[in-house]
């Protein structure tokens, strides 16, 4: 029975090659499409799961409750807080403290040199303890190595990295051209899917040789890049254990307690939080989500479609072969054996497909995978579901709808159910269209809002400046003096943080006058007193600071005098203000104009610019050209300074524009998505109106013959599939505006939803939909009548 099945399906398959290759092509865009958000999201939600127990891992991390009522997050921790957890609780099975740092690691050659890495993100310090909190696959040493100071891990790629093919073991590292480590083990390359990207495992004693200030024994020492793990045991709750964190907040904080609290992030939550630094929200994997499903279920419409619409063409072979004694069961089966052709070809065709987009898909998604990762055990499971589904959706409702005619009306040719069947292909359109609208409204919005990001003015200029790391605080001055004398450099400050950066930063209350303490938190901004002119940030009234490398005069921003009541900038001029971050009290020289302190989900928050020389991080550079030889003598002026150091340079505007990589990525796969949906719903739409045109071809050869126009054919053929359009257009647009909306909300500063969106993305769809409608009832309408009026 299956063999005749097949051969059925081969014949009608072959003998309406239009359909099928329609049919072929739209499901296997719905199915590349669906594949690719498949592995997005599995990407992300395996994020550090294999971790052996990894539900029983949290990251402690810190809320920090304001006196206004406002909550800052903190994902770092003082180190002394793993060593208090681990005495403090029995139900912590381990702690795990990972102290990331930016390191110079040098490898001494025979000819007495030395070659030269600059890790700002790979190298960490960890104690053994680290290993048994995580896994790790070990290919030579132990993890108690990390319990002696001097000694450091590797993982493969970076033995390699550092050492070529040579046996790494025993090797000696160089740390900030003072520090020697030696290697003494390697472990297996670490997987994509983690946020634990360090691939470099300094021993944690060694960590005190290298930084050499207060942060070990204050409570009160927060850095963004030192964080703590616990594994609890298997007994224990997380509620629990959190309820006994407000003793132990009390323990050491005392009366500030009420400000720290501590809370447990689940490891699986890590990647999601964006609050501690996450890296996508569960809401995007929701929406990436219902894309993939909508544009196979474009797909699966076109198929519908196109196969009820040509159902009339096989009433006599479905009456016949009832007549013979098939049942309707038989009659589904073979629809079903048809559909399931179709699909396995889709899958082969959706396959290519992934393997020539894997670069661009990596590159549009952020992603890293190779095609045979693409390809994995996940994706072999999912791939079979995938294709059931498509073939129960696709071919389920016409195989049915056909295997229920009557045999009697079908072998008259009559269809009772053909005015059913023709309003579900227009609602079916319309839902189809309906899609496109939604994606192609929401992908103008996100491109306005992501152009809208990039060029508001922030209150700082960003272009033509680059940032310089210096590695000490040391020769600044001379730094300075040398790069001021080129006649392609305009002004040279040297600061902590730029004044737009990452969310957060360095921060603390204020004291103004003889007040209190305020209750709002002041961001720090600490700079030397050429800040102002190198990021061309407006001053309102007094002066610029004269030069200082401690903390002696201030600058406010507008916000700040805002938020402490006066009425007017000059009024807070020449009064004192104690910074509580810089531990310091300094004189207010002057207020500068409002600046965005972080990106542009975030307001404008008060702000102090003060000097401190021993915190200043980088030379920022302002430019009045750029080429490749700017940048090469630059290069050589530090490095003549710093001659054992890594030159390190970044240019202002792509740090910026860094911001919001998760923007671009969105906006990548809206306007993808948007362009398949379309596509495939054109596919279809021009299969329909091929199907119209066989129909109704002697009527067009009588109405040439009558005198009938092409346009006026055209404009006959066209105007019933540009009404489901338009009608699309109605029922999409209040769906759209919801969903540009919800996303817009997360933005302190952000674009208004205007008309002309929905009214673009309206004449978009309409222009494409009537570019495929034209082509073919214009093509019909051109035909010779003679011929028209042959064709049976």
């Amino acid at each position: 029975m299956l063999k005749n099945y097949l051969k059925i399906a081969f014949r009608n398959l072959t003998k309406n090659k239009v359909y099928t290759l329609i049919n072929v092509l739209g499901l296997s865009l719905g199915i590349f499409g669906s594949l690719v958000i498949f592995q997005l999201i599995k990407f992300h939600l395996l994020t550090d799961s294999h971790h052996h127990k990894a539900e029983n891992i949290y990251r402690v991390v810190m809320n920090l409750h304001l006196d206004d009522g406002s909550v800052e997050h903190e994902k770092g921790s003082p180190y002394i807080l793993h060593e208090a957890l681990k005495n403090d609780f029995s139900s912590i099975e381990n702690v795990a403290y990972l102290g990331q740092q930016e390191l110079t690691l040098s490898i001494p050659t025979q000819n007495g040199s030395s070659t030269k890495f600059l890790e700002k993100e790979a190298a960490a310090f960890i104690g053994a303890d680290y290993f048994k909190v995580f896994d790790y696959q070990w290919l030579i040493g132990q993890s108690a190595a990390l319990n002696t100071p001097n000694t450091v891990i590797l993982t493969e790629k970076y033995a390699k990295k550092y050492f070529g093919e040579v046996n790494p073991i025993n090797k000696v590292l160089i740390i900030n051209n003072t520090t020697p480590v030696k290697v003494a083990g390697i472990l297996k390359d670490i997987p994509e899917t983690t946020d634990l990207k360090t691939e470099v495992f300094v021993s944690l004693p060694t960590l005190k040789t290298i930084v050499n200030d207060d942060s070990f024994t204050e409570w009160a020492w927060f850095m963004k890049q030192r964080e703590t793990y616990i594994r609890l045991k298997e007994n224990t709750a997380k509620a629990a254990f959190e309820a006994q964190l407000p003793a132990f907040s009390k323990k050491y904080y005392g009366e500030m307690s009420k400000y720290y609290r501590f809370q447990l992030q689940e490891l699986s939550d890590v990647h999601f939080d964006l609050d501690f630094g996450g890296k996508i929200s569960k809401s995007n994997i929701y929406l990436f989500s219902a894309i993939g499903i909508l544009l196979l279920v474009v797909a699966c419409i076109n198929f519908i479609n196109l196969s009820t619409a040509q159902s009339f063409k096989r009433f006599k072979e479905i009456g016949v072969r009832k007549t013979l004694g098939s049942s309707q069961t038989q009659i589904i089966w073979q629809f079903i054996v048809e559909v399931s052709l179709i699909t396995l070809w889709a899958v082969f065709f959706a396959v290519i497909f992934a393997y020539l987009a894997t670069p661009l898909v990596n590159n549009w998604l952020n992603i890293n995978i190779t095609f045979r990762q693409f390809f994995d055990t996940q994706m072999l499971f999912f791939l079979p579901i995938l294709i059931i589904f498509t073939i129960i959706v696709a071919g389920l409702y016409p195989s049915l709808v056909v295997s229920g005619y009557n045999p009697i009306h079908v072998l008259k040719g009559i269809s009772k159910s053909s005015k059913t069947g023709l309003s579900l292909r227009k609602g079916l359109v319309v839902s189809q269209f309906s899609v496109a609208i939604v994606l192609v409204a929401v992908a103008i919005l996100v491109v306005w809002q992501i152009r809208f990001l990039h060029n508001k003015d922030i209150g700082s200029t960003k272009d033509l400046i680059i940032h310089v790391q210096v590695p000490n605080t040391e020769n600044l001055e001379t730094l300075r003096n040398q790069i001021t004398q080129k006649p392609f450099v305009e002004s040279v400050s040297f600061a902590r943080r730029a004044p737009s950066a990452e969310k957060g930063g360095s921060g603390g209350t204020i004291k103004f006058k003889n007040r209190d303490w305020e209750k709002f938190v002041a961001r720090s901004k600490i700079a030397d007193e050429n800040y102002l002119n190198t990021y061309q940030i407006k001053l309102l009234t007094g002066r610029k600071p004269v030069a200082s490398d401690t903390i002696r005069e201030i600058l406010v921003n507008r916000k700040l005098v805002k938020d402490l009541g006066l009425k007017t900038p000059e009024s807070i001029l020449n009064k004192r203000l104690l910074v509580g971050d810089a531990n310091g009290t300094g004189v207010i020289v002057g207020v500068v104009a409002d600046f965005n302190n972080a990106d542009l989900y975030t307001p404008i928050e008060p702000t102090v610019i003060f000097s401190l020389k021993q915190r200043y991080r980088f030379a920022a550079i302002r430019l009045n050209k750029y080429s490749s030889e700017v940048l090469a003598e630059l290069k050589g002026i530090w490095s003549g300074i710093y001659p054992n150091e890594v030159f390190e340079y970044s240019f202002y505007d792509d740090e910026l524009a860094k911001l919001y990589k998760r923007e671009e990525i969105t906006r990548n796969i809206i306007i993808s998505f948007a362009l398949l949906t379309i596509f495939i719903s054109c596919l279809g739409l021009m299969g329909l109106v091929n199907l119209t045109v066989s129909q109704r071809t002697k009527e067009i050869g009588i109405r040439k013959v009558l005198g009938a126009s092409v346009s006026s054919i055209t404009f006959l053929l066209s105007k019933d599939f540009l009404k489901l359009v338009f009608v699309a257009i109605i029922i999409a647009s209040p769906i759209a505006y919801y969903f540009m909306n919800q996303w817009l909300n997360s933005f302190a500063f952000k674009v208004e939803i205007e008309w002309w969106v929905f009214v673009l993305s309206g004449v978009f769809i309409v222009a494409i939909a009537l570019l495929t409608v034209s082509y073919q009832s214009i093509k019909a309408a051109l035909m010779n009548p003679v011929k028209s009026l042959k064709t049976e």
